[in-house]
Order: C-alpha cells, then sequence, then structure tokens
C-alpha cells in the first residue's frame, strides 16, 4: 500500500511538474508573440511614410498620405491583433478547419462549407469583375499585402504555435469568401422553411397560420415607414381583400399563410428530411455566430439638444472572444473615417466621419429559397430545370484532415444552387429527395464592396444613396445622419419577385418552373425614407412597410417581432425632444420588455383558482408585481422567462417533438406567435395532441409554471427571493480555445450577470433553459454619433480591440460593456495626439 501511495505521489507531482512547464511556455510563447506598437518598420511597396498612432484603447488611427499605404497599414496592424481570428474565419468560410482541428469536424462544418462553394465564387469573381473597379482592387492588395508582411515579419500569435497551424498568405479571394459568410446569414430562412414543411405534412389539416403568423396578427404592428395607425388600416386591408382599400393586394394574405400554398407543396420525405438535416446546419451557422437582431435610429436636429442629428447603432451577433468588430481610424487625401471592420473584410462596414455616418440592422426580406429538385434517375448529373433536363455542375472536393484521412466529397450546382442534401447523403445516409439551396448572392453580381467603399467618401446625401444602391445581399437597413442636418433610412439589397402564387417559406418546386424568381425590385422602388415629419427613423428589424413593394402587395421576409423598435419608438415619444447622447446611452441599455408586462399578467390570471403550493404562491405575487424589467436584481425575469419556456413545451412541443421545438425557438415567428396564443386562449393549438383529453390554456400554464418554480427551486435555492435574473442569466466571452480542459481561464472572459434578454433593447440573446440561461449573443457594439460634434464620438466593445489574452487592450472594455457604459471615440488629430499611447512608423523600404 506504501508503494502505491509512494507511485500515486510521484505521478501527480510530475502532472503538477508538467502543468507549470506547460504553463510556464504558454505564457513565455504569448508574452513573445505580442506586437510591437511602437518604433518603425521599413516595408516594401509603400509610397509614402504611414503613422499608426494607438489610443488608449488599442484603436489605431493610422495616417498616410494616400488610401493604399493607409490600407496597407490597416491590414497589417488587423494582423497584429486579430491575426488567428482571421485565419479561423478564412477556414471556416473555405471548409479548412479540419487541417488544423482535425477529423471530428468534418461532417458538421468543412464539407458544409465546401458545398456553399463560397472561395470557388469568390475567384470566380475576382477574374471576371474585379478589374471594372481598380480602385476596390487596390484596395483590397494593400490590405492583404499589410497582412502577408506581418505573417514574414512579424511574431504570430501564441495559439498558432499551440494549434500548430502553419502560416499562409491571404489573397483577396480570401476577404471576399469571408464576406461571402454574411450572405449566408439563411438561418431563419432554412429553419422555418423547413420546419413549415415538416408541419404541413405531419398536421395536413391543420391551420398553421398561428404558428406563422409574421405581423398578420399583431395588435399593434409597428414598421419603420408608418405610424402604428397606419400600419392597423393597411393590415386591415391586406386581411380583407374586398375592401376598397385593399386594391392590389387580393391574395397577399394567402401568401404570407404557409397553409394556403397548394401549387407548391412540400414533399413529405424532404420536409422530414430537412428536419434531420439541420441539426448540422445549424452547427455551421452557430459557427458562423450571425444572429437575427439590431437596433439603430437616428434623431432630426429638431429633436435633439445640439440641434444636429444624433446617430445610434447596436448590432447584434453572436458574442466572440475576441469580438467580431475590430476598430479603426483611417486618414489620408479624401478620407477620415472611423470605422468598425469585420475580420478580413477591409471596407469599412459602419463608421463615421466629420460629414456623416451610417449604421446597420439585417433587413431580414426573404431573399433565399429552398427548391425541391428532380434529377434523371438514370443520370444523376442532369436535373429537371424549367421543364427541361439540364446538366449540373459536379464538383469534387477533397479536405484535408490532420490526423485522419482525406475525405472526398461531391457537389453538385444546379441552376438554383448547389445540392445541400448530397454531402448529407455521404456523412449522415440521409435518404429523402434533393434539395437545393438558392440565394440572391450567389446569382448577382456581388458590387457590396464598392457600396461601402462610396458611402465612406460621400460628400451628400445624394452621393451616400449611389452607393447604398450597390448593396445586394443580405439585405441591410442603413440608417444615415450628416451634419447637414439630414437623416435617412434605405431597406438596401435586392428584393426578389415572384409570382403571386409562390410561398417561399416552404419548398419550392425546382423542375416545372413555375416557382422561378421573376426578377428583383429596381432599387429606386425599395423601401426608403429621408427627413420625415416625426423626426425620427427606428429600425429593430422589424417589418418595412405594411404596403406593397415593387408591384407586390405584401413584402415577404423573417421580420422580427415588433418589441424592440416599439420599445424604442416609446421611449423616444415620451422624452418628447431635446434629446442627448446620455439619454441615448440610457435607451440602448435599456431592458424593459415591450410586451411582457401583458404577457406575465395572463400568466397569473391562468394560475387563478390553482392549487399552489406556498412557494409557488409567493413566486406568483411576485410575477404579478413584475415591471417587465430585466436588470440583474429581478426575480420578475427570472419566472417569466422560465415559466414562458415550459408553455413553449406544453404548447408546440407536441407538434414539433423536441428538435423541431428547439429550432422553433430560435425563429422570429415563435414569440409573434406565443404572443397570439397567450392573447387568444380559445385557439385549438393549446390542446396536446398526444393525450387523449383536450387541454385549455390555463391547464398548460399552470403545469409550465410549476415547473418553472420547481426548476429556479433546485439551481438556486427554496426562497423565491434569491432567483434573482443575475444568477439565471449570465455570459461568458469565450475563446476558441476556451472550449479546452484547462485553457478556459486563461483565454475567457467572465461569467458575467447580464440584464436585458432576448426582444429586449439590450438584446441579450439566451440559449438554455430549466432556469439556466447563457447569453450567446447581443450587441457586437454600442455607438452613438452626435453631429454637432462628430469627432467625439461614443462606443463601446463587448471585450476589448486587441486578441492578445495578455494584452490590457484584451478585455479593458467588459465591465463597461455589461454595465451600459460608453467611451469616446477620436477623430479630431488633436484629440488623436492627446489620447496617443503608442506610435508606429511605416517607411517604403529602399
Amino acid at each position: 500500500m506504501k508503494h502505491v501511495l509512494k507511485v500515486l505521489g510521484r505521478l501527480v507531482l510530475l502532472v503538477v511538474v508538467l502543468a507549470l512547464v506547460l504553463g510556464g511556455w504558454l505564457f513565455w510563447r504569448a508574452r513573445a508573440s505580442m506586437p510591437a506598437w511602437d518604433g518603425t518598420i521599413n516595408a516594401p511597396g509603400l509610397t509614402g511614410e504611414v503613422t499608426v498612432k494607438r489610443d488608449e484603447w488599442g484603436v489605431p488611427h493610422i495616417y498616410a498620405k494616400n488610401e493604399v499605404d493607409v490600407y496597407f497599414a490597416l491590414g497589417y496592424c488587423q494582423a497584429q491583433d486579430r491575426l488567428f481570428q482571421m485565419e479561423l474565419m478564412r477556414r471556416l468560410a473555405q471548409g479548412q478547419l479540419s487541417e488544423i482541428l482535425g477529423p471530428f469536424v468534418v461532417p458538421e462544418i468543412d464539407a458544409i462549407a465546401r458545398s456553399f462553394r463560397l472561395l470557388p465564387k469568390a475567384r470566380e469573381y475576382q477574374e471576371k469583375h474585379m478589374g471594372k473597379y481598380p480602385e476596390i482592387q487596390a484596395v483590397a492588395e494593400a490590405y492583404c499585402a499589410g497582412i502577408n508582411y506581418f505573417v514574414d515579419t512579424g511574431e504570430l500569435p501564441v495559439e498558432f504555435s499551440i494549434l500548430g497551424i502553419p502560416p499562409r498568405h491571404y489573397d483577396p479571394a480570401d476577404c471576399l469568401s469571408v464576406a461571402a459568410i454574411l450572405p449566408i446569414s439563411f438561418s431563419d430562412g432554412m429553419r422555418e422553411d423547413s420546419l413549415q414543411g415538416m408541419l404541413h405534412q405531419k398536421f395536413p389539416d391543420k391551420d398553421l397560420f398561428p404558428y406563422f403568423p409574421g405581423y398578420l396578427r399583431e395588435d399593434a404592428p409597428v414598421t419603420v415607414m408608418e405610424t402604428i395607425a397606419e400600419a392597423q388600416q393597411m393590415l386591415v386591408a391586406l386581411m380583407n381583400p374586398e375592401a376598397p382599400a385593399a386594391a392590389g393586394a387580393e391574395g397577399a394574405a394567402e401568401e404570407a399563410q404557409p397553409e394556403a400554398e397548394a401549387e407548391t407543396p412540400a414533399p413529405e420525405a424532404a420536409a422530414q428530411g430537412l428536419m434531420n438535416l439541420l441539426a448540422p446546419f445549424d452547427t455551421y451557422a452557430d459557427a458562423l455566430g450571425f444572429h437575427m437582431g439590431s437596433n439603430s435610429w437616428v434623431i432630426s436636429g429638431s429633436k435633439t439638444a445640439s440641434g444636429k442629428p444624433i446617430l445610434a447603432n447596436d448590432p447584434h451577433i453572436a458574442f466572440f472572444n475576441p469580438g467580431i468588430w475590430y476598430e479603426a481610424h483611417l486618414k489620408a487625401e479624401g478620407l477620415n473615417l472611423y470605422g468598425f471592420h469585420l475580420p478580413l473584410i477591409p471596407m469599412t462596414l459602419i463608421g463615421h466621419n466629420e460629414h456623416h455616418g451610417w449604421a446597420l440592422t439585417m433587413f431580414a426580406n426573404d431573399d433565399v429559397d429552398l427548391f425541391a429538385e428532380e434529377f434523371d434517375p438514370n443520370d444523376p448529373t442532369r436535373v429537371k430545370y424549367k421543364g427541361e433536363w439540364t446538366d449540373a455542375r459536379v464538383d469534387e472536393e477533397t479536405i484535408k484532415v490532420r490526423f485522419g484521412s482525406d475525405r472526398t466529397c461531391t457537389i453538385r450546382t444546379t441552376p438554383h444552387g448547389p445540392v445541400i442534401t448530397d454531402l448529407l447523403r455521404a456523412l449522415l445516409g440521409y435518404e429523402g429527395p434533393d434539395v437545393s439551396l438558392s440565394w440572391v448572392w450567389q446569382h448577382m453580381e456581388y458590387t457590396d464592396q464598392s457600396g461601402f467603399y462610396k458611402m465612406a467618401r460621400a460628400t451628400s446625401l445624394e452621393e451616400f444613396e449611389e452607393g447604398v444602391s450597390l448593396i445586394t445581399s443580405p439585405g441591410l437597413n442603413v440608417s444615415y445622419a450628416d451634419v447637414d442636418g439630414n437623416i435617412a433610412w434605405w431597406a438596401a439589397g435586392r428584393i426578389p419577385q415572384r409570382a403571386p402564387h409562390v410561398n417561399p417559406k416552404t419548398l419550392l418546386d425546382g423542375a416545372s418552373g413555375k416557382d422561378e424568381i421573376l426578377g428583383y425590385v429596381p432599387f429606386e422602388q425599395n423601401p426608403h425614407m429621408a427627413n420625415p415629419e416625426q423626426g425620427y427613423i427606428v429600425t429593430g428589424n422589424n417589418m418595412s412597410t405594411m404596403g406593397p413593394v415593387g408591384g407586390m402587395p405584401y413584402l415577404q421576409g423573417y421580420w422580427q417581432p415588433v418589441d424592440r423598435a416599439g420599445r424604442i419608438e416609446q421611449m423616444l415619444d415620451a422624452a418628447g425632444g431635446g434629446y442627448t447622447l446620455d439619454q441615448m446611452a440610457v435607451m440602448q441599455f435599456d431592458d424593459q420588455s415591450f410586451s411582457a408586462k401583458e404577457l406575465s399578467t395572463i400568466i397569473v390570471q391562468a394560475l387563478e383558482g390553482a392549487d399552489l403550493s406556498p412557494q409557488e404562491a409567493e413566486a406568483r405575487d411576485i410575477l404579478a408585481a413584475w415591471d417587465a424589467r430585466h436588470n440583474i436584481e429581478s426575480v420578475g425575469a427570472s419566472l417569466f422567462t422560465t415559466t414562458s419556456d415550459f408553455i413553449y413545451e406544453g404548447w408546440m412541443g407536441d407538434e414539433t417533438g423536441e428538435m423541431g421545438l428547439r429550432i422553433y425557438h430560435t425563429l422570429a415567428d415563435s414569440w409573434n406567435a406565443y404572443k397570439y396564443h397567450l392573447r387568444h386562449p380559445e385557439l385549438p393549438g393549446w390542446d396536446d395532441v398526444t393525450t387523449d383529453q383536450v387541454e385549455t390554456q390555463a391547464d398548460i400554464v399552470r403545469v409550465a409554471f410549476g415547473r418553472a418554480v420547481d426548476a429556479l427551486g433546485r439551481h438556486y435555492g427554496p426562497d423565491p427571493a434569491g432567483w434573482i435574473w443575475g444568477k439565471v442569466h449570465t455570459i461568458t466571452f469565450t475563446h476558441p480555445l476556451g472550449y479546452l480542459p484547462g485553457f478556459a481561464q486563461i483565454f475567457n472572459i467572465g461569467p458575467f450577470p447580464a440584464s436585458g434578454a432576448q426582444h429586449m433593447v439590450n438584446n441579450m440573446i439566451q440559449t438554455g433553459g430549466d432556469g439556466v440561461y447563457k447569453v450567446v449573443a447581443g450587441p457586437s457594439t454600442r455607438r452613438l454619433v452626435d453631429f454637432s460634434d462628430p469627432d467625439n464620438g461614443r462606443a463601446v466593445l463587448p471585450t476589448g480591440n486587441s486578441g492578445h489574452f495578455l494584452s490590457k487592450h484584451y478585455d479593458d472594455q467588459a465591465e463597461m460593456f455589461i454595465h451600459g457604459e460608453l467611451r469616446k471615440t477620436y477623430l479630431s488629430d488633436a484629440d488623436v495626439a492627446a489620447a496617443t499611447e503608442h506610435t508606429l512608423v511605416f517607411k517604403p523600404a529602399g
């Protein structure tokens, strides 16, 4: 026994020594890889000297005589701070993660990425179209040259050493392939289309409209363009085609209802099969990290304290560590731009200068379709298209796998797009019919880079609009404000025009040609506004307009619920005017639900007469007194959210099953349907179809409330006063290596108690259930600009501008972000000089 204990003691000592050695190596290597932010660098290809001044937040302010040199330095600086993130984004877009992470990612990540053929499409575009845009080509090449110079001469991040990642050069096609990830923000379309098809086949006689109502069952539809009263009148006309005001709208209400579509049925096997496909595609979507949601508003100077417009924006994206945005200030002749960049995309996607600024949210228009394809049973390379047999494109893709054998996958592409079922046949044994994925980006010339380039350099509202008109896919709400007093908004992107019978939210007929897109709405007919009488424009991914667009009586899309936009307008109207940046910062952090007070009251009323335990009775009283706020001390928020999740399970889970319910929960329509059902206890959807009795709303609510109280008690103790939202709802900013044992404490930031929730203005989107919620997405930045003083905007990142865990800028903004605070952004030379902490000078080599 003593011998065994001695051996065990030595083993423990050896493990401790090894851990110390490895930990020491890790910190030594990390320290060695910290970028040099001071000094002089002689770099080839520059035409003149470039100066990079880093402020106290690690933001580079890049000064040069011409913009090509500026973008060289931008590429270098991003590589200094974010090269590992850039490498992962490139590999994710191109299906090359297996080369560094091994065989377990092949089925769910790389093969799916290959099926989209983003890199081949990017190279094709680079060869065929970039020559028409020499200024974009020059900028992209200079940006990549800056990255590559760092790869060749700088210290690679510690993650490259840990994972054994070989350094590689970057080219503009790499940038394009990563940019193409944005148009694949199709998750809502793919999920909703396939789920509707499955439910339609499973319950052919069931009215599905109450489960996917869009805005057609909203009591107060909040659109971007109309007042609520105007939108209500349009909605009445839309739902009552016989009314005189409904001219041109006949059939639109039916078009919006999936059960009304008879001419484009979803084959049963395809619908069922697609449900089984969603798990791996969801994994890829989660890896991309783009989640629907964002807020923006612009306010006219007539309603601000300064007399000039104010711009506010907080785009909602999955939380990464490091965060998705990289801040930089670019200055050259004709360019003075403070902006936010996505890794490997050189163009500033949101930004401002001394003249104007702009904000982005997702437009959420329906520009993605799923087609049920008919292949020749005797020749799998021939597909029926518009009634004729047509050759499909066939490509073989080899996936190189670290620690494993290479994999080969065959990708067929029809005139609609890539066949997404082939790889699932090979990897998962899928047996359903073929389905192809079609989205606008793959059928249009990608002019978005030119659009953002022009938007940044515009000198007037009209010039800025020219840039907006070049945005193709995904659809974006672009809000604008300038020093001349203008505010404006455009629903940007190409809007497909479809035949009246087509319901684009289910599987379409790929063989006959009758479901094909007929064309695209001309940009000048897209929804837009400039300097409206009401003095503000609000977008929260809500529906742009209840009116007709481009000859179509009803604009199809996956509109987020009215709650965020409605709450923003509610706060703006309550204040009346005299708005300041301080007020706007409070609004961005607002955690009061637009709908939850009404819904929680219905829940409490449904508990009347129920036999409640003392603990349940106390919890009911807390919920009854709740103010619908989701601050970290709120118990009502915990009770409402947990109860609502169990109501979903009892109300909808019997139809969808466990996987379908998880998918349904992610859809915008699920919240619309939940509100509609709670407001209407008489709806048949409350009945549990798996039981013999007929359940009522009260039955479902009472069971759900009891389960919620039980779950919160199990996790947080028997006293309901301790069930505060900050314990239930937390956030950790997780680094890719933070998922590995032993690395979480080194690379992750958090956990923090998190206020806000899904459908709040502070849209902290959570996953989980049973009383435990983890925030996975939310404001990827909060930013404000008052155009009376554009030199001093305000912003905050969720973590910091650096991707190096030993840098002070790795997490120096996390506490600020959690508490709703913002910091200044610097645009003027004097402010930048005063804030400078590091200076790096590039000089032309030779």
